[in-house]
């Protein structure tokens, strides 16, 4: 079953199958991309510690939130062959993870032959034409919220093939998570260079939907970002 609050909405829509139908009918994936090496950062970037835990920990605690319990499907990392580190991070909670192949670009740092690893090994998890779509998470993100990731569920069960926030305190920014629907998963085939989707499918046409949403989700690339955003978070 989904969460209560999407249940509500989907009902309201008229597109909410019968409970004992909809963990057959309906997955919602969560991919992060964890297969860079963080040359900006010096190396080490998602295992780097903040505020208690590693930056990693932070976006896959956010995937682990109580009112994602019955949202999010499973969760996949997709790491280099070699760091064993990323891997036993993602064991630890509970998620699938995923190595990208040793010959591909990615262990340099490219996006595309890591969100085409992630999006193979979510293809062929969910073999089926049952309605499916993929969350891609930015390993490096620590303020990842539970909140977003509910409205751009509702935003896809709505009908969105694609659909990303756009935060209001930096809203000229392109937000994530950005969620793909299954229908658009093949186009994972054709990224390149350094960019992810969102790109991709503007240069293709595809309709991207966008929902404001309160605050920030920044990434953090170097140690000035890390320290800045220590400096502006207020602590729990």
């Amino acid at each position: 079953m989904l969460h209560s609050g999407v249940l509500t909405a989907l009902r309201q829509l008229g597109k909410v199958p019968p409970d004992s139908q909809l963990r057959r009918t309906v997955s919602l994936y969560a991919l992060v991309p964890a297969a860079g090496r963080g040359l900006r950062f010096g190396g080490l970037k998602l295992l780097t510690p903040w505020r208690g835990q590693e930056i990693l920990s932070h976006v896959l605690t956010a995937l682990g939130d109580p009112r994602l319990e019955d949202v999010i499907s499973e969760v996949f990392v997709v790491h280099r062959p070699e760091d064993e580190a990323i891997e036993q991070l993602a064991l630890r909670f509970h998620s699938q993870p995923v190595k990208v192949p040793s010959h591909s670009a990615a262990g340099a740092g490219e996006l595309p032959d890591t969100l085409r690893a992630g999006f193979a090994a979510i293809t062929a998890w969910h073999p089926t034409s049952d309605p499916a779509a993929t969350l891609i998470c930015l390993g490096d993100q620590p303020l990842l919220r539970a909140d977003v990731i509910l409205a751009l569920a509702q935003a896809w069960r709505s009908g969105a093939l694609a659909v990303r926030p756009v935060y209001h305190e930096t809203p000229r920014v392109p937000g994530h998570p950005m969620l793909i629907d299954r229908r658009l998963w093949p186009r994972a085939n054709e990224l390149t260079g350094v960019t992810g989707f969102g790109p991709l499918l503007e240069r293709r046409g595809e309709r991207i939907e966008t929902l404001v949403v309160p605050g920030r989700n920044p990434d953090i690339d170097t140690p000035q970002d890390l320290m800045a955003l220590d400096a502006q978070e207020p602590r729990s």
